[in-house]
């Protein structure tokens, strides 16, 4: 190893240009199956933590505001009997009284969920209660102290704040929310849309019952079917009524849209697998041409060698060893960075977290190893057949 070591020290420029290429071409590599990996997990996320059926389940994104015109809007598609209500849920912030400005760390994430929420995915409450009708209308909660709104708290955030059910909470804005159940551990809600698959850690957060504000509508409103109404038909009955009142909406089910989303995300992420499969071959070859080129510029040496008793195994061993090391080091380093940014594990947002579909795993190590050494090969197999056909006398001699 020593006399590698040093064999590798005299041959810098050489040894960088092979640790380059092979850096850059498993990096590159890793980082278009991660993202691949993030759209396939992210798709399998939002189908198992969704416990309405994706096929019947609407989805409807709003993109514009009028206040006038969606409340006539919802009123004429409720009467129409498609769906079975609308929900949705907003992702806030929320901020203790005790706040003091310009510190990050006392905010917390506040997930403000409209009626309906629980038929999307159901909300274990391990001790109270969950929201009832009653905490959603207005006239019985307005966040004042005599009409507080209805708060649910995150395991970890009732401990950590020392408050249980029938408590009172007073947030910087002066607004009043009573305590009225707190959830099991590990409890979980989407970070924003169902379809984006990245799923919420609520145990040190809280929910907020929504009280609809007219003057400031949910973006995104959720819908189950009612029985036997066809989706294609809700779907165009939908648009013309929002059309009626001038509202834009996008409204498909969440079955199409993750189907959408997914084969959309998929056929570009092969596409950049496959152009990141080219490179490598690329690599390969123009790394066996350099390493042959290489040998031929150190023919004196490697001749001397061979007449001063080194045998063909010997000088091969040293040549391989190497393009090892270099190859090996880059692959380490590629395998770090793309370690450090795409660790996976909690991404923190206020308070809750989620798990990020883009993390390096196992599979995708394993894979590159394989990719790693299929690269390889071809360099190694290449000074095999290269330096058996030369002779000793010819090297030194410089033919």
């Amino acid at each position: 190893m020593k006399e590698i070591l040093k064999s590798i020290s005299k041959r810098t420029l050489f040894n960088i240009l092979i640790f380059l290429q092979v850096l850059f071409s498993i990096l590159y590599f890793f980082i278009t199956t991660i993202s691949m990996q993030a759209v396939i997990n992210s798709n399998i996320s939002a189908n198992s933590e969704l416990d309405s059926n994706p096929k019947r389940t609407l989805h409807m994104e709003i993109q514009n505001e009028d206040s006038k015109n969606f409340s006539k809007f919802k009123e004429e598609l409720l009467n129409a009997n498609l769906v079975d209500g609308l929900t949705g849920w907003r992702n806030s912030v929320l901020t203790p009284d005790t706040h003091v400005i310009g510190e990050r760390g006392d905010n917390f994430d506040n997930v403000q969920l409209a009626n309906g929420s629980e038929k999307l995915k159901k909300i274990n409450v391990a001790t109270g209660r969950y929201f009832t009708d009653a905490d959603f209308k207005k006239e019985n909660a307005i966040g004042s102290k005599s009409k507080p709104f209805s708060m649910i708290l995150g395991s970890e955030f009732a401990n950590n704040q020392n408050l249980k059910v029938g408590d009172s909470y007073h947030d910087v804005n002066d607004k009043y929310y009573k305590v009225v159940g707190i959830l099991e551990p590990n409890s979980k809600w989407f970070r924003q849309t169902v379809s984006e698959g990245n799923i919420m850690v609520m145990d040190n957060a809280v929910m907020v019952a929504y009280v609809n504000d007219p003057e400031n509508p949910l973006m995104h409103y959720y819908s189950i079917l009612n029985d036997n109404v066809n989706s294609d038909d809700a779907i165009y009955k939908i648009n013309k009524i929002a059309k009626k009142y001038n509202i834009v909406v996008e409204a498909k089910t969440i079955s199409t849209e993750l189907n959408e989303t997914y084969s959309e995300s998929v056929s570009q992420d092969i596409s950049w697998v496959i152009f990141s499969l080219i490179i490598l071959v690329f690599v390969t070859i123009g790394t066996s041409i350099l390493i042959v080129s290489h040998m031929y510029m150190r023919k004196n040496e490697i001749g001397i060698r061979m007449a001063c008793g080194y045998s063909f195994k010997k000088v091969l061993l040293l040549l391989w060893g190497e393009f090892l090391v270099v190859s090996i080091l880059a692959f380490l380093s590629a395998l770090l960075i793309a370690y450090i940014s795409y660790s996976g594990g909690k991404e923190i947002m206020f308070s809750a977290y989620y798990f990020s579909s883009f993390h390096l795993s196992y599979g995708i190590v394993l894979i590159g190893i394989g990719v790693f050494l299929l690269m390889c090969i071809p360099s190694l197999l290449v000074l095999v057949f290269k330096l058996r056909k030369v002779q000793p006398k010819d090297l030194i001699g410089g033919k």
